[in-house]
C-alpha cells in the first residue's frame, strides 16, 4: 500500500477459541486465501490491501497481526535474540511511540512481564543501532503496538494492525448482562448455515446483538470502517490516501438498509428497547423486528415461521433459572411448535442439560462445539427437528 508492487506478507489473526474454522473461512470469502489454523488463531499471506480489506470487513476475527517472526525459543535470551535481528525502521517513525504486550501459556522460569519487557528492550536496540534514535515506550497509548506470544517453545512476534480488538462494534450503546460478543454471534450464524433472505429468528435476542450481526452481513455492512482507532492507519507503511479509497468503494458496496426477515424476541421490554437503541445506533433502523414476548410461547408472537433460529439463551441462577432444564425443554417445544422444520443454533453453558432438553422436546442434535467465553467454557449446539 505503499507502491505499485503488492509484496505478500505474513499474517495472523487472533479470534475466539473453538472459532478457528469460522475465521479461516472468512479469510478465504474476503481475500481468495487459504487461512491455517492454530490455537486462537489463523495464519495466511496476503497483501498490504488484504490486511486493510480485512480490518475494515472481517467479523469473525479479534485482531489482525502482521507477523515479523515466528521461532523455536525457551529463553529469555533467545527471545531477545530472535527480536533484536529483525528490522522495525519500516514500521514505527522515529517520533513514535510503542507498547509490547505479551502472552505466555506453558510452564516458563519467566513471566508475560518478563517477556514483555525483554521484547520491548530488543526493539529500543535494534532501532537505536540502525537509526541512532531510542524509541518511546507508552504502554497506555501507543502509536504502534507489538504482541508477543510465547506457547510452551513456540516464539511469534506480530505488529498490531488493528488497534483496540474488532469485537467491539460501533454499535453497541446498550449491553445485556449476559450479552454475547459480536465476533461470538456472526460466528453462530455462520455455524447455523443461515444466509441473508432466510426468515431468521433469536428468542432470547437481549440487547439485540444476533439479529443485528445478521443485518450486518446481509445488508453487506463493513462494521472495521465504522471502528474508531483502527491501528492501521497510524502505520506508516499504509498509505493514507489508498486507505481513504479503499474505505469509499467499501462504503459503495453497502446495501441500502431495508426491511429484512429477522425477528428478535425477548420477554424484558428494557432488552427490546436496548435492542432497539443498539439498531439504530448501527444505522438500520427498521431493519430486524424486535418484539415483546413469551419464548415458551413464541405461536403467539411470530406471524410466520422461522427456517432459523439462532439463540444466547439465559442460564444458571443469576439469571433467575432455579430449574433449567425444565425452562430449556419448555422453550424448545415452543421453537419447534412456531418454526416446524427450522434448524437451531444454541449457545449453552452446561451442554448435557441443554442437549437433553432438546432430545426431550424431540429435536435431534446434530453437533457440538466447544469454545472459550474467556476463561469459560461454551458450547455450540446444533440441532434440527
Amino acid at each position: 500500500m505503499c507502491g505499485g508492487v503488492k509484496v505478500v506478507l505474513k499474517f495472523f489473526a487472533t479470534t475466539i477459541t473453538g472459532l478457528e474454522d469460522v475465521a479461516a473461512d472468512e479469510v478465504w470469502r474476503l481475500l481468495g486465501v487459504e487461512a491455517f489454523t492454530d490455537v486462537s488463531k489463523v495464519f495466511f499471506e496476503s497483501t498490504l490491501e488484504g490486511c486493510a480489506l480485512l480490518n475494515f470487513s472481517a467479523k469473525s476475527i479479534n485482531r489482525l497481526y502482521l507477523l515479523l517472526a515466528r521461532s523455536k525459543a525457551s529463553s529469555l535470551s533467545e527471545i531477545e535474540s530472535v527480536v533484536g535481528s529483525q528490522s522495525f525502521q519500516e514500521f514505527i517513525g522515529r517520533e513514535q511511540s510503542f507498547a509490547v504486550r505479551a502472552e505466555r501459556h506453558g510452564v516458563h522460569s519467566f513471566t508475560s512481564l518478563d517477556m514483555a519487557a525483554t521484547v520491548g528492550r530488543a526493539i529500543i536496540e535494534s532501532y537505536r543501532s540502525a537509526t541512532g534514535v531510542r524509541l518511546r515506550v507508552d504502554l497506555s497509548n501507543p502509536d504502534v503496538e507489538f504482541l508477543a506470544i510465547l506457547r510452551d517453545n513456540d516464539f511469534i512476534l506480530g505488529l498490531n494492525t488493528t488497534g483496540p480488538s474488532l469485537h467491539h462494534r460501533y454499535y453497541r450503546l446498550r449491553h445485556h448482562r449476559a450479552g454475547l460478543a459480536p465476533t461470538i454471534a456472526y460466528s453462530m450464524l455462520m455455524i447455523s448455515g443461515w444466509t441473508a433472505g432466510e426468515p431468521l429468528l433469536d428468542p432470547f435476542c437481549g440487547a439485540g446483538t444476533i439479529p443485528i450481526e445478521a443485518a450486518i452481513h446481509a445488508l453487506n455492512i463493513h462494521p472495521g470502517l465504522r471502528a474508531e482507532k483502527l491501528a492501521l492507519r497510524k502505520l506508516r507503511m499504509f498509505d493514507a490516501e489508498r486507505l481513504e479509497e479503499m474505505s469509499r468503494r467499501l462504503l459503495e458496496s453497502e446495501k441500502n438498509p431495508e426491511p429484512l426477515d429477522i425477528t428478535g424476541v425477548d420477554a424484558s421490554p428494557r432488552s427490546i428497547a436496548d435492542a432497539e437503541s443498539n439498531l439504530e445506533a448501527a444505522g438500520l433502523k427498521g431493519c430486524v423486528s424486535f418484539t415483546v414476548g413469551d419464548a415458551l410461547r413464541l405461536e403467539r408472537v411470530l406471524t410466520e415461521p422461522a427456517r432459523r433460529i439462532v439463540c444466547n439463551p439465559p442460564f444458571g441462577l443469576r439469571m433467575g433459572l432455579r430449574d433449567p432444564e425444565t425452562f430449556y425443554t419448555e422453550a424448545f417445544r415452543s421453537m419447534r411448535r412456531a418454526c416446524p422444520g427450522a434448524g437451531l443454533t444454541v449457545l449453552a453453558s452446561k451442554p448435557v442439560v441443554v442437549v437433553r432438553a432438546l432430545e426431550n422436546s424431540g429435536w435431534a442434535v446434530l453437533g457440538e462445539r466447544r469454545i472459550l467465553l474467556g476463561s469459560i467454557s461454551g458450547y455450540i449446539i446444533s440441532a434440527a427437528t
